[in-house]
């Protein structure tokens, strides 16, 4: 898996399992499993003439079976494009030379067979990183005219394969690991801008086929529907100003907005209109852009106010989210557009500030919800656990029904119930034995658990005790493993590039079977975190406290979200636990991404988003609770950097 957050970055992570290699411990032959990260920076020059530039690293941590790092460079010519490059550690295997960075230290020419931190698994391996002799590699590739898409690709390959790939382990096949030549050749034939189909011959005696799927999340994604809202109104002929209006006149108004917001999924929160101003606060679940849904909320609020015959100067919308308003967008009236529902949008017509849950409690309108409200729904769930040696890919599917209480707009309860229907989880083997509590090595336990569980069933309460401050009290079961009680206060001022936030629970260990039974494990675990938006989507948060294995330390998170709301980000954490006593992996680390519906669903907008969250070993040192309805993540578009975004990722309308 490849992600390039930059066009100048490419990050990727692998599994590999051998046909030949056997797993410690065992004599069957296949079972062997390892994993690895490669980095690569690439330099692309104004000037054409000259080539690019790439310096990489593969597998620069844990066994480094494939250990190496390469400078190389590359130059197109109408239908050819030309590589050569230099690489140490399993570049040098054959026709290697001496180490053209030893001007720097003579140290550079020697290469440690093993680094020092093999044992540890996990951690970088950098007494060996550009150290030791050098090789060459390089290769051609022909873009093959009127193919479309069709390319030829030969290279020289310098590998030893019982070395790179094998280690030199003496369990290595002669057969499968022989090499009867240097040159590679292969073609790659490009279906599509997703698809890629491969084959070549490799060593000398080898074919090889393969397919590479990717795509970007930076556009639009599936085309949306064009917003194009149905408007009716009870609109009676006066032109007497808004005050000399009688109170049915006003009343059928904030009808006509209340029924045509709601209409169209903007749910009319309050409403008020004094000055030639009209506000309004609206809930929209199905929008996580803002400057959209707000764009919408005002072409219909303009459409019905000119019906209305009501002059106003502003139209102000601001947002609510879990009984807390978020924020407020005020656009001049007469730079809406209500015909044909056109909307002229302009940055410099437009005034972004932060949410004000005391303006909205003092509108003249506001409609009365049938509380308590009740919310259900239902969804398929896939259940995975992905990297355990002995069985790689464990899989279930499963059916949640999700139930939202609404007691107060900001005082809800969550249940979600789960039901298996089938899966393999029975026939995998519990996670590594551990000297630190099982705070998460035993998550094969509660896979393997009861058919019908719950998976949550808290319940919270939000708020805003203060302008750009923002509290939530929750309660119940958080999520499968832990439940109990906590607290979160979260302070993000909305012209700053950062905001501060602290969570502290108190948790107990759930029972495998996912039920009401608690174990005997319980932790104080909380974090004080500080976030700081660097450039360009870039995100940092570092977040230090207590982890769920009472242990104390630090995790560093980098993020970068696209205008279309992707979010690809890497985290490490580091704690007081030594490396030898985490195990395998020396430390937690992982990468995650945050898919919005809207790239994926066709015709209408979506608030929902998919969370894929991947870390190369489950241990137990340096784990954080996780928990539902985070500030972090129901406070949204509550600054001005992140309304940036908004502006970047609105659609206009044609």
């Amino acid at each position: 898996m490849t992600a390039s957050p930059f066009n100048w970055l490419e990050a990727s992570y692998f599994y590999y399992r051998p046909r030949d290699l056997i797993w410690e411990g065992t004599d069957r032959r296949g079972d062997y499993l390892d994993k690895g990260f490669n980095v690569k920076a690439l330099y692309r020059p104004k000037n054409r003439n000259f080539p690019n530039i790439a310096i990489g690293m593969d597998d620069f941590a844990g066994t480094g079976y494939f250990t190496k790092e390469y400078i190389v460079a590359s130059q197109n010519f109408k239908n050819y494009r030309y590589s050569l490059g230099m690489g140490w550690g399993k570049f040098s295997g054959e026709n290697s030379f001496e180490n053209p960075l030893n001007y720097i230290s003579e140290r550079l020419n020697t290469r440690p067979v093993f680094s020092d931190n093999y044992q540890l698994g996990g951690a970088p391996s950098y007494d060996q990183w550009f150290r030791g002799e050098v090789g060459l590699f390089g290769g051609i590739e022909w873009i093959i005219p009127k193919t479309k898409g069709l390319v030829f690709k030969m290279e020289y390959d310098p590998f030893d394969y019982f070395d790179f790939s094998g280690g030199g382990r003496t369990d290595a096949i002669y057969d499968i690991r022989k090499k009867e030549s240097s040159l590679n050749f292969g073609f790659s034939y490009r279906v599509n801008k997703n698809l890629t189909l491969q084959s070549s011959f490799i060593k000398g005696n080898t074919f090889s086929f393969g397919f590479s799927f990717g795509g970007s999340f930076n556009g639009e994604g599936v085309k949306k529907n064009k917003f194009n809202p149905k408007i009716s109104n009870t609109a009676k002929n006066t032109d007497l100003p808004w005050e000399e209006r009688s109170i049915k006149d006003k009343k059928t108004f904030y009808v006509d907005l209340l029924r045509n917001l709601n209409s169209n999924k903007l749910w009319l929160q309050t409403a008020h209109l004094e000055e030639s101003a009209i506000d309004v606060v609206i809930m929209a679940e199905g929008h996580m852009n803002h400057i959209r849904s707000s764009s919408y909320a005002a072409s219909i609020i303009k459409d019905i106010a000119d019906n209305h015959k009501i002059k106003a100067h502003t139209i102000n919308v601001s947002h609510m989210n879990e009984g807390v308003e978020l924020n407020k967008v005020t656009y001049l009236a007469n730079k809406v557009n209500s015909d044909n529902q056109i909307i002229e949008i302009l940055k410099e017509y437009t005034e972004l500030s932060s949410g004000d849950k005391e303006k909205s409690l003092e509108h003249e309108f506001r409609p009365n919800l049938p509380l308590p409200m009740v919310f259900t729904s239902r969804s398929p769930v896939f259940l995975t656990h992905i990297g355990a040696p002995e069985r790689f890919f464990s899989r279930g599917l499963a059916v949640k029904q999700t139930n939202q209480v609404l007691f107060r707009r900001n005082l809800i309860l969550t249940s979600e119930i789960g039901l298996k229907i089938s899966n393999n989880f029975r026939d995998s083997i519990s996670g590594p034995q551990s000297d630190l509590p099982h705070v998460r090595s035993d998550i094969v336990q509660y896979l393997k658990g009861a058919d019908q569980h719950i998976a949550k069933l808290h319940i919270d309460y939000l708020w805003s005790p203060k302008k750009e401050l923002y509290a939530h009290i929750t309660a119940g079961i958080f999520e499968a493993m832990y439940g109990g009680v906590g607290v979160e206060i979260l302070y993000k001022p909305f012209d700053k590039r950062y905001h501060l936030a602290f969570n502290l629970f108190e948790v107990r260990k759930r029972a495998f079977d996912q039920k009401f039974d608690f174990l005997d494990y319980q932790v104080s675990t909380g974090h004080l975190s500080f976030n700081y938006e660097l450039w360009n989507g870039i995100s940092a948060d570092i977040s230090c406290g207590r982890y769920l294995a009472k242990d104390d330390g630090c995790t560093l998170d980098l993020s970068r979200e696209t205008p279309s709301g992707f979010t690809s980000g890497v985290w490490v954490t580091l704690t007081d636990v030594p490396f030898e006593l985490f195990g395998e992996g020396s430390f937690d680390k992982g990468f995650y991404w945050r898919i919005p519906f809207d790239l994926l669903s066709g015709g209408k907008y979506s608030g929902r988003r998919i969370d894929y969250r991947l870390r190369p070993l489950t241990r137990d040192g340096g784990q954080k609770l996780r928990f539902g309805k985070s500030l972090t993540g129901s406070m949204f578009n509550t600054n001005q950097l992140e309304f940036s975004n908004d502006w970047d990722g609105h659609l206009f309308l044609e």
